[in-house]
């Protein structure tokens, strides 16, 4: 088998997994670029769940996961005067996991410990990104660069750099719709680090405010909080303003934020102000990558660029570290027919992408209600729901109803390929 030369766009969860179980399964010179000058190490809170966590203990990463545990410990929905509604502890259990991950890690964190776990072996290239990409008639694909590199062949180029690719606008375009692949979900969400305080607790606090406003505060084991605040709203032109905003730079996001929780109530004021304070404020609108196809010819879209399910799913971090080793086990199989091994992919992940985009109806709208009506019966739900008798009379019923009548969640049932090439 010969060594074959690989490129992979996107330097953050995705793109060093895949290296990492690409160097198991096949000869290859890797080259990951990444359009940041350097390793990011900011980002909220992921997790890790399902058949991720068969991927993770393979790679050893177990331990060092846990050792950068965000100590979360659970999640509280909070009444405006700070009260507690409703609380989900951590399970323990990482085949049923609550609301709160028993992996639960900062991206940065996460980012970092594949970075360190790869870079010996893999070639990294800050400050660089793909300008276009072209299928030669020698089987090869013509890659240019923004900034570092020359134009260089590839036998292989994987777009894993988010959400909003460049990788897949180059070589997909804008789509049929001119919507980029992305279908909005009707939030717009914003992450933060401001200066932790004694109330805050261990748990996770979620607050609704009325007119779809959230704020919610996570810790993190530096001694600080995570914060976030959100816009939920099922009717577009909400966000009409914000779309010039966005043009305009992040001062003009934040001003957008701050008036929108004008008099919201809780610790929204705190919010506000430690989000304009902050040095690591990012803001994305809430989105599925929408793909029939993630491959064409010798390029494959990976994670969130080719298939991101949306963070309301909880799987964004999982379905990236999936996708990875499902792409590095099917090159394995067919290491010498990257179109075959890419077609490959494209069968065995579809089941897995469908499962982990199919949302419960209504959301993100239904946690996110737009009166106060709507609040205080979310408010009962989740009081109902956290009742220890109302969870184990659920998992009884879990343990003899079908589970065909029971909603989905995640990619529950879906079963992670085992591939010989990748034997640890």
């Amino acid at each position: 088998m010969s060594t074959i030369n690989v490129l992979i766009s996107g330097g953050g969860i995705a793109g060093p997994t895949l290296a990492w179980w690409l160097r198991k399964g096949i000869s290859a010179h890797i080259t990951v670029i990444e359009r940041f000058a350097k390793p990011r190490t900011s980002g909220q809170a992921i997790d890790i769940r399902e058949e991720a966590v068969k991927i993770i203990d393979r790679m050893g990463l177990v331990p060092i996961i846990k050792a950068k545990h965000t100590t979360e410990e659970g999640i509280s929905f909070i009444y405006a005067d700070g009260k507690t509604k409703a609380s989900f502890p951590a399970t323990g259990n990482t085949e049923k996991q609550s609301i709160t991950s028993e992996f639960e890690i900062l991206r940065g964190d996460l980012a970092e410990i594949l970075y360190d776990l790869t870079k010996e072996d893999t070639k990294y290239v800050f400050d660089e990104y793909v300008t276009g990409i072209e299928e030669q008639e020698n089987g090869k694909v013509k890659v240019t660069f923004a900034n570092h590199l020359q134009p260089t062949e590839y036998d292989l180029v994987v777009g894993a750099d988010g959400m909003v690719s460049k990788t897949r606008r180059v070589v997909w375009g804008k789509g049929p719709e001119d919507n980029d692949f992305l279908k909005q979900m009707g939030q717009y969400c914003s992450f933060f680090t401001i200066p932790r305080i004694e109330s805050d607790t261990k748990f996770a606090e979620w607050y609704n405010a009325d007119k779809g406003r959230l704020a919610l505060t996570r810790p993190d084991q530096y001694g600080e909080t995570r914060g976030y605040l959100a816009v939920t709203d099922g009717n577009p032109s909400r966000f009409d303003d914000l779309k010039a905003a966005i043009k305009e730079g992040t001062e003009a996001e934040q001003k957008w934020l701050a008036n929108q929780f004008v008099g919201a109530g809780w610790q929204t004021e705190r919010l506000v102000k430690g989000m304009l304070e902050s040095k690591d404020f990012y803001a994305q609108h809430i989105c599925q990558v929408k793909m029939e196809e993630f491959t064409k010819g010798r390029v494959a879209l990976l994670g969130d660029a080719g298939y991101c399910p949306s963070p309301i799913s909880g799987m964004g971090t999982s379905s990236a570290m999936v996708g990875a080793y499902v792409l590095a086990g099917e090159l394995s199989k067919s290491p010498n027919d990257i179109p075959k091994a890419l077609q490959q992919y494209q069968a065995a992940m579809r089941p897995f992408v469908d499962l982990v985009q199919h949302l419960i109806p209504g959301v993100p709208q239904i946690a996110n209600p737009q009166t106060n009506i709507g609040i205080k019966i979310m408010n009962t739900a989740a009081g109902i729901l956290s009742n220890k008798w109302v969870q184990w009379a659920a998992g009884a019923v879990g343990s003899v109803v079908p589970s065909q009548l029971l909603p989905k969640v995640g990619a529950q049932g879906w079963k992670l390929p085992e591939y010989d090439g990748l034997k640890v």
